[in-house]
């Protein structure tokens, strides 16, 4: 009898133990993470140039994540929100530099997987994204792919200064004014393709930026040239960080260009909105 009574007080204990357990991990969830993924731009290079926003959802988050191109590589987007995510859980999500479709669908469907997986489980998850969180981005896949396999998933999307926006306050350079247009492009496989572009832009009083410029300056130079736009070109490079350079067209030759290089061709002058 008195053993049967130790038994039960073992077990009422237990429950009791188990009961609080519970409702500890419940509050934990409901009232301290509020479980989600945000998706956070964390803008070109300068960590300056995050918002207020960003760097909110950052410090609040419990589980950091960024994409990396491969295990031997850094994140660029947690290099400029390193300040903020020292002491934070982190997630590093592979994402192949490769065109191929195919192998790109599986990173992010993986990636998908395990950002759900870890929002279901009650985290607070933020998934950094160099630049704008809505512009060629990466996260801009993990919403897309998200959305159908986990609609259940919160999603929060928070947006980032983009590289032009910079260059062109760097440049002085307003973009578009009044009825004028932006187009905003990788830069064409092609030279056929880029003269295209540029003579609609040239008919149609339109700013053209074009990303990615990577490798192929040489020969869009020469397109610049020919159509007479090296002067009304802007050429920027590491935009954001500390080597960050801005020059035009003309002054920048071939093997002098980075990687990381954007250029905004506005083929008008500003002449007809202001009187001499």
């Amino acid at each position: 009898m008195k053993n049967l009574n130790i038994f039960s007080y073992l077990i009422n204990r237990f429950l009791r133990v188990k009961k609080i357990y519970l409702s500890i991990i419940g509050l934990r969830r409901f009232f301290i993470k509020s479980p989600g993924l945000t998706l956070v731009g964390v803008g070109p290079g300068d960590p300056m140039l995050l918002t207020i926003a960003a760097v909110n959802s950052i410090k609040k988050a419990t589980l950091i994540a960024y994409p990396i191109s491969s295990y031997q590589t850094k994140s660029m987007a947690a290099e400029i929100a390193s300040s903020w995510i020292k002491n934070k859980k982190k997630l590093e999500l592979i994402f192949p530099m490769v065109k191929n479709l195919d192998l790109l669908s599986e990173a992010w469907i993986s990636a998908s997987h395990k950002l759900a997986k870890a929002v279901l489980n009650g985290e607070k998850v933020v998934f950094l994204c160099q630049g704008d969180s809505s512009l060629y981005a990466t996260s801009s896949y993990l919403l897309i792919y998200i959305k159908s396999l986990y609609p259940e998933c919160p999603i929060t999307v928070i947006p980032g200064i983009n590289s032009f926006s910079l260059a062109a306050a760097i440049g002085q350079l307003p973009l578009s004014l009044q009825t004028e247009t932006l187009l905003i492009s990788p830069v064409p496989e092609s030279k056929f393709s880029l003269e295209n572009i540029l003579d609609e832009c040239i008919n149609s009083e339109r700013t053209l930026v074009l990303l990615k410029l990577g490798s192929k300056w040489e020969w869009v130079r020469s397109v610049l040239e020919e159509k007479g736009l090296l002067e009304k070109t802007l050429v920027a490079q590491k935009l954001g960080f500390s080597d960050q350079q801005l020059s035009k067209g003309i002054d920048t030759l071939s093997e002098q260009i980075s990687y990381f290089s954007l250029l905004i061709i506005r083929p008008t002058d500003f002449s007809k909105y202001y009187k001499k």
